[in-house]
């Protein structure tokens, strides 16, 4: 048995008889915190700024004298986070594609497309031998267009306050007669004193010690005030022996998973998820076409309920297939999600993560192992069309996912295809295994010839030799 570190976010609320004016210190503290949080992001917006080192910070963003030093900090770190989460993501869901487009249109040549395209995958924030600032200036000003790029971060008390353990204390205190959890947090008036609020308590965490130290405040859509924390634990996965038996798992796309053996689990899922899916994709769309905000409360609640869909599904299979292969290493696909869509793309994570911390499991590389016959060796995409497998060479028939687990499984033994190995590698190597097959089964159909030809009416041969009898047999002798 090994042990692994397993988070998990939880949540704790306030505790129905806290004190109102403990709220409204509280309030007050996110109300400051929010005010200081927005003028350090227009900062970064106005100065051009992705990131900054340590010893920037101090001099870049403007004082606070209302907040701690260290909530200021916070307030800064988590300014940092925002600005530069924001600009990594409008780079790939937006600007990258615009820069494409205007390269193709010849709007733009490929040697600034090339600059650009560096600043904006790297986020390159100061001019270089190689990065002019004229182009720095001309990369923010595609990602400040709100045509190009969209709207810029907007700070609102949905963004939450970050408290660390100099500024906020999660504690179990046992002599308490309201609750046993406090916690406590920085007064703005009296920065060196503390304000305690009672919690909720929560049945997964039963020691301080198994939450983490850093804490996010942030207030529900129903004004109801939440505290994340991350829970840690050792979990115990079992380690399989060296002789342990193997079996292959695909994540498929009308079931949660396929064996190499046959079973399939998890079938029931795909028209509630397609449902689904398809109200969540209809909503963004619209929302898209009347350049609305990327999320709403209606968008988050179908997300939620989506991806809750997909964990609880992924956590049955995973139990089923624990159960049904005790003691079983798991071979399961290093996947690209890049290429992926609709309930595989969903299911991937939540399947592998929850196998991970069952059992023993083991990635290999995916290359073609859903297109390649396990009879003959014949790989093509023609053999796959959906969930049915016909092999287009021998004509052998399947379910798609299933043939998948079967070249997973093969996979693991394969010592030529290693699990970094690009599919432009792989292909050619199933391919000389192919025609070996091939030029195999000639061999034995020109054996088969020649013993039909050779072959007489008796097997036996019957030669008279001085003094004895004799038998003599037409097929070749092994010496």
């Amino acid at each position: 048995m090994r042990a692994k570190p397993l988070k998990k976010s939880r949540f704790f609320y306030l505790h129905p008889e806290v004190n109102s004016g403990k709220i409204a210190s509280l309030e007050a503290l996110q109300e400051a915190y929010t005010a200081y949080l927005k003028v350090c992001v227009d900062q970064m917006l106005q100065e051009h700024r992705f990131k900054m080192v340590l010893s920037e910070k101090k001099d870049f963003f403007p004082p606070c004298k209302t907040l701690s030093t260290q909530i200021v900090k916070n307030v800064q770190d988590q300014a940092i986070g925002i600005v530069s989460g924001w600009a990594a993501s409008k780079y790939t869901s937006k600007i990258k594609g615009f820069l494409k487009r205007q390269l193709k249109s010849e709007a733009l040549d490929k040697e600034d497309f090339l600059i650009l395209r560096t600043i904006g995958k790297y986020s390159v924030g100061r001019a270089s031998a190689k990065v002019s600032q004229e182009m720095l200036d001309l990369y923010w000003s595609l990602l400040l267009d709100e045509e190009v790029a969209g709207k810029p971060p907007t700070i609102s008390i949905r963004c939450g306050m970050r408290l660390c353990v100099n500024t906020a204390t999660f504690e179990k205190s046992e002599d308490m007669k309201l609750t046993a959890w406090w916690l406590g947090f920085s007064h703005m008036e009296d920065k060196r004193a503390r304000i305690q609020l009672p919690l909720s308590p929560l049945p997964y965490i039963k020691k301080a010690s198994e939450a983490s130290k850093g804490i996010l405040a942030r207030k529900t859509k129903t004004g109801r005030w939440r505290f994340e924390v991350v829970e840690k634990k050792d979990w115990k996965v079992p380690e399989a022996s060296e002789d342990a038996p193997k079996i292959g798992v695909d994540v498929g796309l009308n079931v949660m998973a396929a064996t190499s053996d046959g079973r399939l689990l998890g079938a029931r899922i795909k028209p509630k998820f397609n449902k689904l899916y398809e109200r969540v994709k209809s909503l963004r769309a619209n929302r898209f076409r009347q350049n609305l905000k990327d999320n709403s409360p209606k968008l988050d609640c179908l997300e939620s309920k989506l991806s809750g869909l997909v964990r609880t599904a992924a956590g049955e299979a995973a139990n089923k297939l624990v159960k049904a292969y005790p003691g079983h290493v798991f071979i399961v696909e290093d996947l690209d999600l890049q290429g992926c869509r609709g309930q595989k793309r969903f299911a991937y994570r939540a399947l592998h993560h929850s196998l991970e911390n069952k059992a023993p499991t083991r990635k290999v590389n995916p290359a073609y192992s859903s297109q390649t016959c396990p009879s003959c060796g014949h790989v093509s995409r023609r053999n796959r069309a959906g969930t049915r497998f016909h092999c287009q060479n021998c004509g052998r028939k399947g379910h798609a996912d299933v043939i998948g687990g079967i070249g997973l499984l093969r996979r693991s033994e394969d010592k030529q295809i290693g699990l970094e190995d690009h599919p432009f590698v792989v292909k050619p190597i199933l391919e000389a295994r192919q025609e070996d097959w091939k030029k195999f089964q000639a061999s034995l159909s020109v054996i088969g010839r020649c013993r039909k030809a050779l072959s007489p009416a008796s097997r036996k041969l019957t030669t008279k030799r001085s003094g004895d009898i004799g038998t003599a047999s037409n097929y070749p002798q092994v010496v």
